[in-house]
This record gives structure tokens, C-alpha cells and sequence, in this order.
């Protein structure tokens, strides 16, 4: 399976990955948020910050697909390196 793409401002065309909208809004300030991250069998990245991990399954699931969004692979490691985690 080849991981959809998207282009970016800042680093152009890469793979996309999936983030809360919170780890956006942090990334965009520069502080970090926490980044609980996984990466699945495919290969798709995704991650969510310190608020929505402590969350229950059911309460994040009511949250909805708007409290998802799409970055770039490149984001989502500037995301990472802002949260001091090192991406395996």
C-alpha cells in the first residue's frame, strides 16, 4: 500500500499523517503538548497530545473526525522533535 501524499509549505511533498488538531495548534505556537505516537502495520503515522491520551476511548471517540487532521510527515516530525520524542 503506498501512503497518500500532500504537500506542504514548508516541506513539500510528503507522505501524510494524522494528528490531533491540538498537536496543530502547538506545532503552530512552538510549545510542546505531549505526542503519544504509533505507526501502523501500513505504515500511516499518527499521534495525539497529553489531553486527548487521557482521555477514555469513548470520550475521544465523541470528539469526532474534526478533532483530527492531516500533516505532513515532515510535521509530524518537527511535532515529535518539539515534544523531545525520538521516532523509532
Amino acid at each position: 500500500m503506498k501512503i497518500p501524499s500532500v504537500t506542504c509549505g514548508t516541506h513539500g511533498e510528503q507522505p501524510e499523517t494524522f494528528v490531533c488538531v491540538h498537536i496543530i495548534a502547538a506545532l503552530k505556537k512552538g510549545e510542546p503538548s505531549g505526542f503519544w505516537w504509533s505507526r501502523s502495520e501500513e505504515g500511516v503515522w499518527d499521534a495525539i497530545c497529553n489531553d486527548c491520551n487521557n482521555l477514555s476511548q469513548q470520550e475521544f471517540d465523541a470528539l469526532g473526525a474534526d478533532n483530527i487532521g492531516i500533516v505532513c510527515l515532515g510535521c509530524f516530525e518537527d511535532a515529535a522533535t518539539l515534544n523531545e520524542i525520538q521516532l523509532d
